[in-house]
């Protein structure tokens, strides 16, 4: 009786995970993606939870906050810290580092062009996004690069990433739900550099006469079970057309910047608050508050500069809604423009998307509170939202600096 209870429930958990999992089709003759793993959800990427996808290892996560508690003990012990306070300190310590450890990056690409996002687990938070046009055909590539991670996504297929795939050391055919036509490739190399790369060419069933590019590459480490992992369980499975949008939330313009409001909610209120140059725009529907706010950057403040990294840490330390909330964060990249947003998901509860963001006049911050299960959309739809925004000037901004964590750059810029 036990063994068939057993049995039982091991037919169950397979059940399940064939459900949930990823699951990459591979035509006929084709050798297997590389990396694909039943054991990871196909939806991994929706609450950037990486796990052993992460950048960082289990045992680097595990020095970390040994070297926090150490240095908290310091504090203690030399009377900058009261013993009643270490613990709680710890805590929010701890909370970083996690924080860090499962961090992701999004990028969104949306124009009379391209209409897609697709997103990796790690934060970047330095790119660079190109665009030309050639006869009839536009190129669009939004590349970032931090470390020794690169990431990107680009529209068309160009002579260059036709030799890219031509050289391919290895490469395959796959299908996936959301695209229709997918080709897989590896190099060791990537642009004659040390920089050994896994992409894919991929059609949406939506845009079907758009193909676009995806890659990711750590510099200076040979491919790997982890670079084909990310891949084929992170990356393919979150790259969606942004065609659907429109039938949950609407467009709204406010000068300089567009953004997006779930559908069905009003505008209540637009004001400065007291005694600031702080302007906000309060909307209000089922079971649901959004906000967007804007305030002036000073004058000799470069745009990019370490202010808005100032700005993130702030987000980081300040957003949590609640104790037992696990909050989560990601860069994510509009049409080349940084941002920052962290998403404070607590399932059947109240909860809270925050995004950070700037033009070359102001910041901006955009705030969605609302209960799970009772607002009309789903996290995933709810996200997408706050995920998205323009700017009318985009084309200057992304000229400018949006290098936002590089000492070296700032220093450049300043001079």
């Amino acid at each position: 009786m036990l063994r068939k209870s057993i049995i039982m429930m091991a037919l169950a958990a397979a059940f399940t995970m064939n459900v949930s999992a990823v699951q990459i089709e591979v035509p006929a003759g084709q050798p297997p993606m590389p990396g694909a793993d039943a054991s990871i959800p196909a939806n991994a990427y929706e609450n950037y939870r990486a796990g052993k996808l992460s950048n960082y290892k289990s045992s680097d996560i595990v020095k970390a906050k040994a070297k926090y508690q150490d240095k908290l003990d310091k504090m203690v012990a030399n009377g900058k810290l009261s013993k009643d306070k270490l613990d709680a300190e710890a805590q929010r310590g701890y909370n970083q580092i996690d924080l860090a450890a499962n961090e992701s990056t999004v990028i969104l690409l949306h124009d009379q062009d391209n209409n897609i996002r697709a997103s990796m687990p790690a934060a970047i938070l330095e790119g660079d996004y190109l665009s030309r046009s050639r006869s009839n055909e536009k190129e669009d590539l939004q590349l970032l690069t931090e470390r020794n991670t690169l990431f990107m996504l680009g529209s068309n297929v160009t002579d260059i990433l036709d030799i890219v795939k031509t050289k391919a050391d290895q490469k395959g055919q796959f299908l996936y739900p959301e695209i229709t036509e997918g080709t897989w490739f590896m190099n060791d190399k990537f642009l004659n550099q040390n920089n050994p790369m896994m992409g894919a060419v991929v059609r949406l069933k939506e845009q079907p006469n758009r193909p676009y590019i995806v890659g990711i590459a750590y510099r200076n480490h040979p491919v790997t079970e982890k670079m084909e992992q990310v891949m084929s369980n992170y990356i393919i499975p979150s790259i969606h057309s942004l065609d659907d949008m429109d039938s949950y939330s609407e467009t709204i313009t406010w000068e300089n910047l567009t953004y997006r409001i779930p559908k069905g909610m009003k505008l209540k209120a637009q004001r400065n608050l007291d005694n600031t140059t702080t302007e906000v725009r309060e909307y209000v529907g089922p079971s649901a508050r959004f906000s967007v706010l804007r305030w002036p950057v000073k004058v000799d403040n470069l745009y990019g500069n370490f202010s808005f990294k100032k700005v993130i840490n702030a987000s980081k330390v300040g957003q949590p809604l609640s104790d037992e909330a696990l909050v989560q964060s990601a860069s994510v990249w509009n049409n080349g423009v940084p941002s920052y947003m962290i998403d404070n998901y607590r399932k059947g509860k109240k909860s809270k998307i925050h995004r950070v963001l700037r033009d070359d006049k102001y910041y901006y911050a955009i705030d969605l509170l609302y209960t799970d299960g009772a607002a009309p959309y789903s996290h995933i739809q709810l996200r997408n939202t706050v995920e998205f925004s323009d700017f009318g000037n985009v084309k200057l901004l992304r000229k400018k600096s949006v290098n936002i964590s590089n000492k070296n750059k700032i220093k450049k810029d300043k001079k």
